[in-house]
């Protein structure tokens, strides 16, 4: 048997096919950082397992400001045509990674249920772009965004008392 090399095949569970691997989903890298001066500010707000875009403005932030790569759950990606030419992460305050308990009646208690928190998310007030996306990457939920911005208020997701 010299000269072969074995290799291991993973075994068929529930009914698929170990021959046709199914590949990961394609997922692009992150593009290199834009270097703006100006900003865009998209407020948003998570209430009960949804997001809202409260507000967007502008600012002038001195000097150029290069996007900074950071991990998260969320992100903003900027799209011109089908081509990522950005992508800012972040995380809402508060979300972290909720604890998996037995369900005793020392379970931890649990916000994310009845979470409402803000954050407000930088991104380069570049002129390139078709299309802004916001996407949820533990769902792959995908909300769309306002591009170029207007700034302004908007409804924000949470409902005047006179409604």
């Amino acid at each position: 048997m010299a000269g072969r090399v074995a290799t291991a095949q993973p075994a068929a569970d529930g009914g698929a096919d170990a021959a046709k691997p199914t590949p990961p989903a394609r997922i692009p890298p992150d593009p290199p950082p834009m270097d703006e001066r100006m900003q865009w500010v998209f407020h948003l707000r998570w209430h009960k397992n949804e997001v809202y875009l409260v507000s967007i403005h502008k600012t002038d932030m001195g000097g150029s400001h290069p996007t900074p790569r950071v991990m998260g759950r969320f992100a903003l990606e900027l799209f011109e045509g089908p081509t990522l030419i950005e992508r800012v992460r972040f995380d809402f305050p508060m979300m972290g990674m909720e604890e998996v308990s037995d369900a005793g009646w020392k379970t931890p208690p649990r916000f994310l249920p009845g979470l409402t928190t803000r954050i407000g998310v930088y991104f380069p007030a570049t002129k390139r772009g078709t299309r802004l996306e916001l996407w949820d990457r533990a769902t792959n939920r995908r909300w769309p965004l306002p591009w170029p911005p207007v700034e302004g208020a908007f409804d924000g997701g949470i409902e005047s008392p006179t409604r």
